[in-house]
């Protein structure tokens, strides 16, 4: 009797625990009232400067050195600010988007060339895959780690990038995190960010750090600015059905 006491419990609370997991799962729906999310992300002050790497003390120099200063030196330039202050490769979050449209189907795909990385930013979902398309003649180290608390955490996976082919791996999140960093065991100077989302209403700044996302469901939503070497910016933002919705950031030293 008490068997049978402790499996209808178990039941019980199953039946409660499976929708209530449901519930935080995101939603595919056509979306008829949706908003157009516009802005811009500045960044003011003086722009940090590149950092240097001398390609002497690395392989591969003769094809790393394709992109150099003509001295020797590969700059790795986190920061990209046009001449007006637009802060380029920001990503733009709006949290909280329960449903709404289509989520994209396929994670980042990452270019080598002339060893280097590009994008330099983009984003992912947990159990998407990454994809790098290694056009080099070489064999790249290919190290991809969780950052928490602006620290190097968990390594994710740690693959190598055959001369010529692709390569693509799953990434399965570490809890709670959503900044992954990738780099390059070779030539250090390689390096990529990546950041997690759970719903398609996002964006990365453009050149002069503009912004759009469009069909954005009505609501209430904290919307967030990422750098990786900036502290994250935030707003709360209310959503009318079918408006337009201007939300600006600003970034400094």
């Amino acid at each position: 009797m008490r068997l049978k006491t402790f499996i209808v419990t178990i039941w019980i609370a199953a039946a409660w625990f499976i929708p209530l997991s449901a519930a935080w799962a995101y939603e595919e729906k056509t979306v008829t009232d949706g908003a157009a999310m516009t802005g811009r992300v500045i960044f003011k002050g003086a722009v940090p400067p590149s950092r240097s790497f001398g390609l002497i003390v690395y392989p591969d120099m003769e094809l790393c050195e394709r992109i150099s200063d003509g001295k020797g030196h590969r700059l790795l330039q986190d920061f990209t600010v046009s001449n007006d202050g637009g802060f380029q490769d920001v990503v733009v979050v709006v949290e909280g988007v329960g449903q709404g449209k289509p989520l994209p189907l396929s994670g980042p795909k990452i270019a080598i060339k002339d060893c280097s990385f590009t994008p330099l930013r983009a984003v992912i979902r947990d159990r998407q895959t990454m994809t790098f398309q290694n056009q080099d003649g070489v064999i790249h180290d290919i190290q991809t780690y969780a950052i928490a608390d602006n620290k190097r955490g968990d390594r994710i996976f740690d693959r190598a990038a055959l001369p010529d082919s692709t390569l693509v791996q799953e990434i399965k999140l570490p809890k709670g995190q959503k900044i992954i960093w990738t780099q390059c065991g070779k030539h250090s100077f390689m390096q990529t960010w990546v950041y997690a989302v759970d719903n398609p209403y996002y964006a990365i700044t453009a050149g002069d750090g503009t912004f759009s996302i469009k069909d954005l469901p009505p609501g209430r939503y904290r919307v967030t600015a990422w750098h990786p070497f900036m502290n994250l910016r935030e707003q709360t933002v209310e959503v009318a059905p079918n408006s337009k919705v201007a939300v600006h950031f600003e970034f400094g030293k």
